[in-house]
Formats: structure tokens, C-alpha cells, sequence
């Protein structure tokens, strides 16, 4: 189909492909573009939208489908003829005979060239709106696709019609109602200046012939405004109006804007009231005289401060999602820093992949990192004064991996590590099963030391 078209017609088409859904909103209609086939007994539906501001014309869509030029009459007289064509189409058949109005024009490339057609399906026409809809689709000399002046329209928009004079010379329903919301209950005829209105950007745009928006409070409503020129040239005639009553829309934005304030302050207040615990907590160790008193008072500043990290980082993120390797990472340096001696030549290394899971996830792996990273610290080296530490974090096939090995004394043959007292490791093995619906193994290497990991399914929806 394509294959047969200018690369000047190509072009056009390209041009006109992304606003086409923007015209067919502006004019309340289906619109479609048809290109005679090869055979010409056949046409081919290059591409079809359908309005978002209006109901009652769903039906498939015919993009890339042929239909029979004689299924088509008007479509066929008017690249026939490369003249503009206008009439009815029954839309039912049987007792209630039902007829849209059907107009088509020529699609012609800058020699004058007919090579297509667009068509306007519409059951609420208004010959001023369309006119200036398919004058906006043939005019259009460059690319919009990311222009959001040309983004589609929502079904409760207003649309305005501005002549040469910057007067409104038609408006759909919803244009009317903002209106009269606002006191102004005959609007065609009205000027875009008439102090009811006084609406500047319309005449600049019309001036400049640059499309432009705003948005503006009156009385109480705050409107979005959008002005397109019919012909993106200087003063090159009339403008379409798009209007959006986004009152309700900015409230809301508003409430979330709150809702994210005050949420953002109770994490960090949150992480404050858990340093005081931590700190008290140390308080206590240091007047402590039993030493495995200290040492589990020195555990529980450990998790306390793991909580902590978490809601650090969720009073300063939008979404209830945490970096979970900057969150493994801090939880890593406080760790090494306050359990390591300073005699100790201890050789340590850090990896994690970018990953951001929802809260109560992170929370689970921050903990099982502080009781791992306390547990081969503490356990790993006895006797020793240097080591090798290796913390990582990162996706394996369809299971997130935390894996921390050492190369310490390794585990005494034949002993069961979930056997023993340690309240470390069930928590590790509680919160890694009950949690993560994952698994915690622990176990020798060949090469020496231990390897403790942690797997838990990564489901798809966390971001990466």
C-alpha cells in the first residue's frame, strides 16, 4: 500500500499519523484514512480512530483491513474526483433506521495530487467544529507526537471555535457548561477579549501561530487551557479552544502532596525514636557487668538501628518502595565499623544489584543482613586476627540472592547450627520462610569459611 506512495505522501502521513486521534475528539466523530489499493476495486484503511468525547460509535476497528470500493461509493467519487464529499450512512437497519453524517476529503501531497481520503463519521455534527478539525489535519507541516499541546482530548473537555475576529463561532456542550458555570450563558459571538472572557493567549496564539496552554482560577474553578492554530503559521486565521475543568484534579493532587508530607515525616520520625532506643540501649550495655548481657543488648542495637535504616530511607522516597542495596549497604558499614576491632585485618567486600522492593520486604532483609553480618563477625574469626568478609545481593534467575560468605573457622563437623540456642539464626530462618516465602541455608565451603544465603522469589512486580 505504502509501496505505491511519493516519499513526499509518505511523509504527510507520517505527519498527520499521530494527531489523528486529537481530530477525531475535536470533531466528536470516527475518523479514517483509506488509500486506494493497487487493484482498485480495493481500498485499504490506513489507519481509524475513534472519539473520546462522544458515545455511540464503538465499533471494530478497521485499521490495515480492505473493504470494496462499492461498500465505499463516497470514499471512491471523492479520489475519484480529489473533491471534498458530504451525506448520510445508515448505522442500523430494521424499525429504527438510524443515520450518521458522513463527510470525506481528499488527501492530497503539496502538488495538488489526490492519493487518499479521511472521512468524518459523526451522529452530533457540527459543520464548523469539523471543518476546523480536518483544516488542523491538513495543515500540519511537522512532526507533534511529543508536543503535548496535540495530546488527546477527555471525554469531558470543552471545545472552542475562534474565527479570525477572535470570536467564538461554535463550542461544543461541555465549552458551554464551563461557561455557564461561570456567568456567561451566550457564548458564540463573544470575543476572546470581552472582559467576560479576556483571554489573551488566544490571540497570541493567533498571532504567533504557535500552539500554547495555560492554566487559570475563575471563580472558584481552575481551567486548563489549550490553544491550537487551525494553521501553525503568523496570523494565519482561526484557533481551536480546548478547555479542561481540572479543579477536582489539582484538589486531589494536592491531598496526595499532603498525605506524602506528613507520611514522609512519621518514617522520620519513626527512625528518630529508634536511635533514641538504639542509644539507650547502648547506655545500658556500658553498665552491663555481664558480658553476654552486653551481648545481647549489643544485638538488639543492631536490629533497632536495621528498622531504623529502613524508614530513613522511606522519609525521603515518594513510593512505599526502598533501594534495598543502599539500605544493605548502610546497614553493611555501620556493622563492619562498630563490630570490628581495631587489631583485626579484616578484608571485606560489597555488591548489590539495583532493586527497589515495597517496605515490609525490605525491612525482613534488612534485619537477616544485621544477624548474618553479626553472627560471622562474631563467630567466624574466634582465634583469628585477619579475615575476608563477602557481602552480595543480587538476582539469580527468577530468586533474589543475599549471600555472605567468610573465610573463617567454618562450622564443627556434625554440628547442626539450627539445633543450637542461637536466637540470631531464627530469626534469619523465621524471617526468611515466613517473610520472603524464601530458604536459609548455611554450610562450609570447600575451599574454607562458611556460606550463609538467603533465597526469595522476585515476583515481577518489584522494579529493577
Amino acid at each position: 500500500m505504502l509501496n505505491d506512495l511519493t516519499a513526499e505522501q509518505k511523509n504527510i502521513l507520517q505527519i498527520m499519523q499521530p494527531v489523528l486521534g486529537l481530530v477525531a475528539d475535536i470533531a466528536h466523530a470516527c475518523v479514517t484514512v483509506y488509500l486506494p489499493e493497487v487493484d482498485k476495486k480495493w481500498l485499504r484503511v490506513y489507519q481509524q480512530e475513534f472519539a473520546r468525547t462522544t458515545v455511540g460509535l464503538e465499533a471494530p476497528n478497521m485499521t490495515d483491513r480492505t473493504v470494496r470500493m462499492v461498500e465505499e461509493p463516497m470514499v471512491s467519487r471523492c479520489i475519484a474526483k480529489n473533491v471534498p464529499m458530504s451525506g448520510k450512512r445508515e448505522i442500523s437497519s430494521g424499525i429504527d433506521i438510524k443515520y450518521h453524517s458522513f463527510s470525506v476529503y481528499p488527501l492530497r501531497d503539496y502538488r495538488g495530487k489526490c492519493y487518499g481520503a479521511v472521512s468524518f463519521d459523526t451522529g452530533s455534527p457540527d459543520e464548523i467544529i469539523i471543518q476546523q478539525a480536518i483544516e488542523l489535519l491538513l495543515n500540519m507541516k511537522s512532526p507533534v507526537a511529543d508536543n503535548e499541546y496535540y495530546q488527546r482530548m477527555h471525554p469531558s473537555d470543552g471545545i472552542m471555535i475562534v474565527d479570525d475576529h477572535k470570536a467564538v463561532v461554535a463550542a461544543n456542550n461541555s465549552a458551554r457548561h464551563i461557561f455557564r458555570t461561570m456567568d456567561v450563558p451566550n457564548l458564540i459571538g463573544r470575543h476572546t477579549n470581552h472582559m467576560a472572557i479576556n483571554w489573551p493567549l488566544v490571540g497570541m496564539v493567533m498571532d504567533t501561530g504557535i500552539a500554547e496552554s495555560k492554566e487559570l482560577s475563575i471563580r472558584g474553578m481552575l481551567l486548563s487551557i489549550r490553544v491550537l492554530p487551525v494553521i501553525a503559521k503568523p496570523k494565519a486565521g482561526w484557533a481551536i479552544v480546548i478547555l479542561q475543568d481540572i479543579t477536582e484534579l489539582r484538589k486531589k493532587d494536592e491531598e496526595l502532596l499532603i498525605k506524602s508530607v506528613v507520611i514522609k515525616e512519621i518514617h522520620h520520625r519513626v527512625k528518630n525514636n529508634l536511635q533514641t532506643i538504639a542509644s539507650l540501649l547502648r547506655m545500658q550495655s556500658r553498665r552491663a557487668q555481664n558480658q553476654e548481657t552486653k551481648n545481647v543488648l549489643r544485638d538488639c542495637v543492631g536490629r533497632v538501628n536495621s528498622i531504623a535504616i529502613v524508614h530513613e530511607y522511606l522519609s525521603q522516597q515518594d513510593s512505599g518502595l526502598i533501594d534495598v542495596d543502599k539500605v544493605a549497604k548502610g546497614i553493611y558499614n555501620a556493622l563492619v565499623t562498630s563490630m570490628v576491632s581495631p587489631d583485626f585485618a579484616l578484608e571485606t567486600s560489597f555488591s548489590a544489584e539495583n532493586a527497589q522492593l515495597p517496605s515490609e520486604k525490605a525491612t525482613s532483609i534488612a534485619l537477616i543482613l544485621n544477624e548474618m553480618l553479626q553472627n560471622a563477625i562474631e563467630h567466624g574469626f574466634a582465634g583469628r586476627d585477619k579475615g575476608k568478609l563477602d557481602v552480595s545481593f543480587k538476582l539469580v534467575g527468577t530468586n533474589y540472592e543475599l549471600a555472605i560468605k567468610d573465610d573463617g573457622i567454618g562450622i564443627p563437623e556434625g554440628t547442626d547450627v539450627f539445633a543450637t540456642k542461637s536466637l540470631g539464626l531464627k530469626i534469619i530462618k523465621t524471617m526468611a520462610e515466613s517473610d520472603l516465602h524464601g530458604s536459609f541455608t548455611i554450610s562450609n565451603q570447600p575451599e574454607g569459611g562458611v556460606l550463609a544465603l538467603v533465597k526469595f522469589p522476585y515476583e515481577g512486580k518489584e522494579e529493577k
